[in-house]
């Protein structure tokens, strides 16, 4: 854990890409912090970082099953810079993200969403300007579909367990979890890994073979 504001690490994570946070964590031994590939964002440029709000959803096949009490009271719980992070046991009938739930959690300073499932209302969302990584798109609605069960507890995606408040990032080269106790140390050494890879690579522009630039640099 760190008392470095919130929002200081979102600036500095997002100053770097999940490469080189992912190899500053394999060298730090946590290499089991890579979410499924199928997670893309709506466009490339999109990037994510930010401490992830868990929540967990089931199917239904009760037509007449609306989960909008707990939908609400879990978007009325987001905070600055949270990121929902939502695992939907692989149901594939709906989409689980939409534009208004974009719209509340931009209004609570939520820094973006990754849906282990479907998002529709595309447009809206890109109009927004809210980065969203998905699965799939779908324009049904989840009522009566798919329901929330619980909202700031463990969950899983792939192989990867994300606890609350766990800092998530992602680009177009993937998406990462980062276990919170380790959030400052994967930080401080994806920084240094950074500073080096930048000089290797100015010196690369300027001849220097690959070689000779891993001899003076090592391996980043």
């Amino acid at each position: 854990m760190t008392n470095i504001p919130t929002e200081e690490l979102v600036a500095r994570y997002k100053k770097l890409y999940t490469g080189i946070v992912s190899d500053a964590m394999d060298q730090l031994g946590l290499r089991t912090h890579l979410l499924p590939a199928y997670l893309r964002p709506l466009t490339p440029d999109m990037v994510i970082a930010g401490p992830a709000f868990t929540g967990l959803g089931e199917p239904v096949t009760d037509e007449a099953c609306n989960d909008n009490d707990i939908r609400f009271a879990m978007l009325e719980s987001i905070q600055p810079c949270d990121i929902p992070v939502w695992q939907t046991n692989m149901t594939d009938t709906c989409a689980h993200w939409g534009g208004l739930m974009t719209r509340s959690t931009r209004q609570a300073g939520g820094c973006g969403a990754i849906i282990d499932g479907g998002v529709r209302d595309v447009n809206d969302i890109l109009q927004q300007g809210f980065p969203v990584f998905a699965r799939f798109y779908s324009c049904g609605s989840s009522l009566g579909r798919w329901r929330i069960c619980s909202f700031q507890q463990p969950i899983q995606i792939g192989e990867i367990t994300i606890h609350p408040g766990d800092f998530m990032m992602a680009d177009i080269d993937g998406v990462l979890a980062v276990p919170r106790e380790h959030i400052l140390e994967v930080l401080e050494r994806a920084e240094d890994m950074a500073a080096r890879e930048d000089s290797m690579g100015k010196d690369m522009e300027e001849g220097l073979g690959i070689r000779a630039a891993y001899d003076k640099y090592g391996t980043i």
